[in-house]
């Protein structure tokens, strides 16, 4: 076959820029430590990577929103522990102030002190995060939760719950409204005792609150208010006795009278201090449902209210006490809660970041180059190449007159 020196220029560049590709490409793959340098080089390769990169990209996303999070109801944990302190000190306060020995300064200063602490609390339930949202206020993030309206503390954010996605199928609330856990308690149920006759004084004390809540529930009818009403007579005698009734007369306890000795009824402590022959109604009082700070304010008011009779204020005191520690228990509560989704969101991303790894394993496995095996195939394409360029340059050196001279 005839060889022309166009075939012969030809086939030397082809040699030649085939031997450059090859190595540029090494030489790519070397400084990059990356196999699959365009997708043609591997596509179902290229693929997977793609995927992994999904996954991986994916993945930190979720752990950065579970980081987030954690910031976040870190505030609100900080913010529920320092309400459990104040809670502390306005139970310690109303053990204090429901002491028949207080007198009208004592009073005030109990007041004063009760009133302080009562604006600590809502300073706590208006507390804002990193991006000055009210962490309380449900989806009205730029409202403050509780405001004073009329002389009533009133909760103006709403129910919302916002969600963040710390996982493909985990979402979790990122935000405690206010109304469920500052007003959504159980209402707080109350009896007033009445003297009816005789002389001395009738006090009620709630000493059993599940035998009590028992007996309220079985018997309080909203719309029969005389039927609320049960009475405690004592008759003299040897000895003295008692009996309580119902509207109805029906005698549902009865036992030996000694003044100033409770009479335990249902949960409650009767306390009648006159001498046998006296008698006294016992109402249930309509179910009281109010937030804490509300309770407070009607409490430090009693409290200056000299008109009103020890077991007036016994009565007053039983309530906000209870108020108290139903928003105590839900607060606890509350950073339970908080606990609990801190915990998910750790055992969360400690899976996520070992499940990462694997990943990332899987990518370099199927995307990054050997490094030794690629610099070794570097070297030997080096070789190559210049055996091109001197097998060309040999053959350009053929010709008959070289021969001949």
């Amino acid at each position: 076959m005839r060889v022309s020196t166009q075939m012969i220029f030809q086939s030397g560049l082809t040699s030649i820029l085939g031997s450059q590709e090859s190595l540029v490409k090494l030489r790519d793959q070397v400084s990059t430590q990356q196999r699959i340098l365009q997708p043609s080089d591997d596509p179902a390769g290229a693929g997977t990577v793609l995927r992994l990169n999904e996954q991986l990209t994916t993945s930190e996303q979720y752990r950065n929103n579970g980081d987030s999070l954690k910031s976040r109801l870190g505030i609100a944990e900080t913010t529920l522990s320092g309400m459990t302190d104040t809670l502390n000190s306005i139970r310690t306060l109303l053990v204090q102030a429901n002491n028949g020995t207080n007198g009208p300064d004592d009073r005030d200063a109990l007041a004063q002190q009760l009133e302080g602490l009562r604006d600590q609390l809502m300073d706590a339930m208006n507390t804002r995060d990193a991006n000055g949202d009210y962490i309380f206020s449900g989806n009205e993030g730029g409202t403050p939760p509780y405001q004073l309206i009329n002389g009533s503390y009133v909760y103006q954010g709403d129910q919302g719950k916002q969600q963040v996605q710390v996982a493909g199928a985990v979402a979790i609330d990122a935000n405690f409204p206010g109304y469920d856990l500052f007003d959504n308690l159980a209402p707080t149920l109350s009896a007033v005792g009445t003297l009816t006759a005789g002389a001395g004084t009738v006090s009620t004390q709630v000493v059993d609150s599940g035998q009590f809540e028992a007996f309220y529930r079985a018997n309080y009818d909203p719309n029969n208010a005389p039927g609320n009403t049960f009475s405690v007579t004592t008759v003299a005698g040897a000895p003295d006795s008692y009996q309580v009734t119902d509207s109805g007369g029906t005698v549902l306890a009865s036992g030996n009278y000694v003044p100033g000795q409770a009479i335990n009824f249902n949960g409650m402590d009767i306390t009648l201090s006159g001498a046998a022959g006296a008698a006294a109604d016992i109402t249930l009082q309509p179910p009281v449902k109010d937030n804490i700070l509300n309770a407070l304010t009607s409490y430090a008011a009693s409290l200056r209210d000299n008109s009103l009779t020890p077991d007036q204020r016994q009565a007053a005191a039983a309530a906000v006490q209870g108020g108290a520690q139903q928003t105590y228990d839900s607060v606890v509560g509350g950073q339970a809660t908080i606990g609990g989704r801190v915990n998910v969101i750790d055992t969360l991303q400690s899976a996520a970041e070992a499940a990462e790894v694997n990943t990332k394993q899987t990518r370099a496995d199927i995307a990054e180059v050997d490094i030794g095996e690629a610099v070794s195939k570097l070297a030997q394409q080096q070789t190559v190449m210049q055996a091109a360029y001197s097998g060309f340059h040999l053959v350009n050196s053929l010709s008959l007159f070289n021969y001949v001279n």
